[in-house]
């Protein structure tokens, strides 16, 4: 085994017009790693059943586009400005020792992800699921704890052979985003400033594992009030499965219904400025300001944030286990030039 070789192409372009009045930043890059260190699973007959080697190669392509311009009305300035990246890692591919091996599975709390040859190196892999089992299909499915399905379960998406097992598994969701960037504005009027900063996120799924441990209804833990929704005999409509203690058809699963679009796009900061009239002396100038952050996050994830990290690992990415939300935070200040 030897040390992982990157290369990386880099190209970008800067364009100001009209006197600079108008600004646009073009960014490319590639790389590559041919001999990726992957973990090898061999038979049995080795003696031993974990072995590292270079049998892999990815591919890393992104670009990041950003534009700002400035207008002018009498005593009124406008700045706007924005950008949109985009990142894309795929394995190009993985050498096996095993002839029967031909993707990598890593399972972290709850959650699974898989890496295989053209897709992302971190897909989360699990069971789909197509509302729940019915009583016309009650018990004619083993679920994924080996046992049938009954009414008010969990209906997984099934290959055919009315068992659910690790055949069934599928890539559901890939916590890398199609797009990411910022929003940036302000208005300068004589004394007077604003400003304020967005980012947001596009496509990037998120593994809910808060709701994972509140919606399971299986032990008895503290559950949300979202399970006041779940199948009985008289609620067939219900969101939610029917409460199983102790899960024994496997309505926990890791499964697609755990699975939520984290795409957000929030108000970052916001700024108010207004500087008083320079005094002669030893102060050139004073200002003062109030300052917003973590406004409004405007999102469909039901989670407390959809902007978060655990670890600092594409195998923790995108996998939401309740950290603290970032905060709403107001400040007022004085600034003093000397």
């Amino acid at each position: 085994m030897e040390l992982e070789k990157k290369s990386t192409i880099n190209a970008g372009i800067d364009v100001s017009l009209a006197k600079q009045a108008v600004n646009l930043h073009f960014d490319f890059f590639k790389s590559n790693v041919n001999n990726l260190i992957i973990s090898q699973e061999l038979p049995a007959t080795y003696g031993y059943t974990n072995y590292f080697d270079n049998g892999g190669k990815i591919e890393s392509t992104g670009f990041e586009f950003s534009a700002d311009t400035r207008f002018q009305f009498g005593n009124l300035v406008w700045t706007l400005g924005g950008s949109i990246s985009k990142q894309l890692t795929t394995v190009k591919e993985l050498t096996f020792i095993n002839p029967n091996t031909s993707y990598i599975i890593t399972s972290v709390e709850g959650a699974q992800y898989k890496t295989s040859v053209d897709n992302a190196v971190n897909n989360f892999y699990g069971y789909k699921t197509d509302g729940l089992v019915s009583s016309a299909d009650a018990g004619k499915v083993i679920g994924p704890n080996g046992l049938p399905m009954r009414e008010g379960d969990i209906k997984y998406i099934d290959n055919g052979n009315n068992v659910i097992d690790e055949e069934d598994k599928d890539i559901i969701g890939d916590p890398n985003a199609d797009f990411f960037g910022g929003i940036y504005t302000s208005f300068v009027y004589n004394r007077f400033s604003l400003s304020a900063v967005f980012n947001y996120s596009v496509g990037n799924d998120v593994y809910n594992y808060v709701r994972y441990k509140t919606e399971s209804m299986s032990a008895y833990a503290n559950q949300s009030t979202t399970v006041l929704d779940h199948w009985t005999p008289t609620n067939t409509g219900a969101a939610l499965p029917r409460i199983s203690y102790g899960d024994p058809t496997g309505n926990t699963a890791f499964s697609d219904r755990w699975i939520e679009d984290g795409s957000y796009v929030r108000l970052g900061q916001l700024t108010l400025n207004y500087q008083l009239p320079q005094i002669k002396g030893f102060i050139k100038g004073i200002g003062i300001y109030a300052t917003a952050t973590n406004l409004f996050t405007f999102s469909n994830y039901s989670g407390y944030d959809p902007d978060f990290s655990y670890v600092n690992s594409p195998f923790y990415m995108g996998i939401d286990y309740g950290k603290m939300p970032q905060t709403k935070s107001f400040i007022m200040g004085l600034k003093l030039d000397l």
